[in-house]
């Protein structure tokens, strides 16, 4: 991995050299809220992401831990293909809507009994996302000890169906194995993203399968913020990712 002292400054697009577009949405487009419905995505960002669609000829996808309809309600107006709960749920439009069905019974049986450990722990959320639960602490975090001791005797219950992973002041409960890296994969193997470069932005622990993905096509990954990471670029924060993605708009020649 590399640390915020060895990686090197972020590429640019090179005259005949086309890419695929993946970004992550929360920490990497728009600032981590206190809330996730707190996110709003300002009308010029909005209209930044239309433009770069248009110009990658439709090679720009949103890979998200959150779920495709919030994802599509947050974009709107605009449609972009989409990775939503990391990859479990994937909409194009050459295939349309995909789910990778998760274990319904064990993600049931998780949901109860956190909601009950909620109830005695009210300044967390728990956010469920259909194929995939999200237990949010970022407005108690001095909870995380009392929270992963809950979270280990839930997995010690139910067992290797249930996968847990940590991010950035959020704990993820799911049952299948998608993760970001096979959601770009898939998109690379269709139009419009094939026969391209992929380059792939992301901000938490969750991104590094799709930074791993990218670096075996060949592509560019950007690690946004601190931390180390197998990203091989970086880029400060949000407002950085902006500059940059205007600036990778000034260099393709429009059409």
């Amino acid at each position: 991995m590399s640390t915020p002292e060895t990686y090197r400054s972020c590429p640019l697009p090179q005259k005949g050299e086309a890419w695929a577009l993946f970004l992550d949405l929360d920490g990497t487009l728009s600032p981590l809220k206190e809330k996730p419905a707190d996110v709003v995505l300002e009308t010029r960002l909005l209209d930044l992401l239309q433009q770069l669609h248009q110009r990658l000829d439709g090679a720009l996808a949103i890979i998200s831990g959150r779920s495709i309809n919030d994802l599509s309600r947050l974009l709107s107006p605009l449609e972009l293909p989409l990775a939503g709960q990391h990859g479990a749920e994937r909409h194009d439009e050459v295939n349309g809507y995909s789910l990778s069905e998760p274990d319904y019974a064990t993600l049931h049986e998780a949901r109860e009994e956190l909601r009950r450990f909620l109830d005695a722990h009210p300044e967390l959320e728990l956010e469920d996302k259909g194929a995939s639960l999200a237990l949010h602490y970022r407005n108690a975090p001095d909870k995380q000890p009392t929270i992963e001791r809950q979270l280990d005797s839930l997995r010690e219950r139910l067992g290797d169906a249930l996968i847990m992973h940590g991010g950035k002041s959020v704990f993820e409960l799911r049952t299948t194995s998608c993760n970001k890296g096979e959601a770009i994969h898939h998109f690379m193997q269709a139009a419009p993203f094939a026969q391209r470069s992929p380059v792939f932005l992301g901000d938490d622990l969750t991104d590094e399968d799709g930074f791993e993905a990218v670096n075996a096509l060949g592509g560019y990954s950007i690690k946004v913020g601190q931390g180390e990471t197998r990203a091989r670029y970086r880029l400060d924060d949000t407002h950085a990712v902006e500059a940059w993605l205007k600036t990778c708009l000034e260099q393709w020649p429009s059409r």
